[in-house]
């Protein structure tokens, strides 16, 4: 993926990793920067593995494993009912 920022939608969301919606094959492996943000949340980034990948219909699905839970996330996380 390189330095370009791609969209993408995260599902599954922990303080450990997500899978990620995505419209390119991710290398597993490889690492990525996962930028959150959305409306009364902070913004915030963490870098991940990409665990896994693989195509589902029109997109990728991809596996994403976080080594370190930022706060923001946690908050995040807390904040869902």
């Amino acid at each position: 993926m390189g330095k370009d920022w791609r969209g993408a939608t995260a599902m599954d969301l922990s303080t450990r990793g997500c899978r990620l919606r995505v419209g390119e094959d991710l290398d597993r492996g490889g690492t990525v920067t996962v930028a959150f943000e959305g409306e009364g949340a902070p913004a915030f980034e963490v870098t991940g593995q990409v665990i896994w990948c693989r195509r589902e219909g029109l997109s990728y699905q991809a596996g994403i494993h976080f080594a370190t839970a930022p706060d923001a996330l946690e908050a995040i996380l807390t904040a869902i009912p």
